[in-house]
């Protein structure tokens, strides 16, 4: 949450003050603090990133290992490039006035690249879809809810400029709202799939939260653009008061919505999910007179079907007669699953429509005929998982 309050907020704010505020100084103290927040969280994170991918508890953080692993991992450019994006940010407020702008605007593009380095979002395909996407959400984003305080403050203030301000941000928002907007709907879609998706896992449900807080912050959104927007740049007091509660109350609505997406980093989308039901699960069967691969896909319970490459102990091809895949789960009270398998000719012997009825350790049996009267039984345990 404290990275994205550092890019949304502060690197957002700076871009705000830098190309729409035009040198007023409302909420630059905040926006330097949002920044300086981020920097600080932004190695933290890469640590605690270290140590989620390693299993490892938090007093191992100052070890080496942690660090090499988290910068191994696609997190650590997210983390590079939020530095620089924030450095940006920072050096737009302090730098010479001609930079500002230039400054800003790479800072806002570095946003939008930090969060298309990483994340289920990025890792979907088609990544020459999803990635852009992201990159325009973010960007979009920070836009959006880094005028918010600067803007407000103005607003608040009364400042003389805040009027233009006003003007400027009400002019711009409406096709970042809606490129925001359209990016946010392609990447749910390509994440959740399926409608029912939604309810029925972890991901789904944060995702409704997060529309329901959206739905809110729209709302609020129309009304101070389309009610007190037009009074508000007239000069009109209590209007103006008004709009910087509202502006106050969009920008506490933010970080809810900052809060919510964090915890997307601890569940996986419904598309990583399929993806990883679909994977199979597989063993290597050796014994003196034959050996064999065994993959049964998909690696859960349900219906299945079983690929085996078979040869012979020391590696060599082994020219079955017949092969014969035997399951059983004697602990289960079921009978054991004895099906023929079939030579596709690509090298392989198959069993398709297999069901297996439960998850859990089974006993894989091949009972290979390699010549009339020779018949050869493998066996190994292979774990299915819970459909």
């Amino acid at each position: 949450v404290l990275l994205y309050v550092g890019l949304f907020l502060g690197v957002g704010g700076a871009f705000a003050l830098a190309w729409l505020a035009e040198d007023q100084r409302c909420g630059r103290r905040f926006v330097i603090g949002a920044i300086l927040c981020g920097l600080a969280a932004a190695p933290m994170s890469l640590g605690l990133q270290g140590l989620d991918a390693l299993g490892a508890p938090l007093a191992r953080l100052a070890q080496p290992v942690v660090w090499q692993t988290a910068f191994a991992t696609s997190f650590g450019w997210t983390v590079l490039i939020a530095l620089i994006a924030l450095g940006l940010g920072l050096l737009s407020l302090a730098g010479p006035r001609g930079g500002r702008k230039p400054l800003a605007l790479a800072g806002l593009a570095g946003v939008g690249a930090a969060l298309a380095a990483s994340g289920h979002a990025s890792a979907a395909e088609p990544q020459w879809l999803t990635r852009p996407m992201v990159f325009l959400h973010g960007a979009g984003i920070a836009f959006w809810a880094g005028a918010l305080v600067p803007l407000g403050l103005s607003v608040r203030q009364q400042s003389k400029d805040a009027g233009a301000f006003l003007h400027r941000f009400s002019r711009a928002i409406l096709p970042v709202v809606a490129v925001l907007a359209a990016a946010g709907i392609v990447l749910a879609v390509i994440q959740v799939q399926t409608p029912a998706a939604l309810i029925g896992t972890a991901y789904g449900r944060l995702l409704l939260v997060k529309l329901v807080l959206l739905l809110f912050l729209f709302t609020l959104a129309t009304i101070n653009r389309w009610t007190l927007t037009a009074p508000a740049e007239a000069g009109a007091t209590e209007v103006q008061r008004r709009l910087a509660r509202s502006i106050g109350a969009e920008v506490l609505i933010v970080v809810a919505i900052f809060a919510v997406a964090a915890g997307w980093r601890f569940t996986p989308p419904p598309r990583a999910l399929a993806i990883a039901a679909a994977q199979p699960v597989s063993i290597h069967i050796h014994t003196l007179k034959a050996m064999a691969d065994l993959s049964i896909t998909p690696g859960h319970s349900g219906p299945v079907a079983a690929s085996m490459v078979i040869m012979s102990g020391d590696f060599g091809p082994l020219d079955a007669k017949a092969v014969t895949l035997v399951l059983s789960k004697p602990d289960s009270g079921i009978e054991p699953i004895k099906r023929p398998a079939t030579k596709p000719g690509d090298g392989t012997w198959r069993v398709d429509n297999l069901i297996i009825p439960v998850p859990g350790r089974w006993t894989a049996r091949l009972d290979i005929l390699v010549s009339d009267f020779e018949v050869v039984k493998i066996e190994a345990p292979i774990d299915i998982r819970a459909e």
